[in-house]
């Protein structure tokens, strides 16, 4: 066990899926006003992302082997 005294995943996998879990359960804690604001954050980030995607912003990366 971690210093945290959390069990620690087998693996990535259940890291990520255990990651999933605790934002969902974080998200059913928050008051209904709380709710709306972070989709409405999520929102505005999709936005400007589509801008910068639109403006030519992002460049592929390219990515070698060794």
């Amino acid at each position: 066990m971690s210093d945290d005294q959390s069990p620690q995943p087998r693996n990535e996998g259940a890291a990520w899926h255990e990651h999933n879990l605790s934002q969902l359960r974080y998200f059913r804690s928050l008051s209904l006003r709380s709710k709306l604001e972070a989709v409405q954050g999520m929102a505005d980030v999709i936005r400007h992302f589509e801008t910068m995607r639109k403006q030519g912003r992002f460049a592929s990366a390219v990515i070698s082997g060794s």
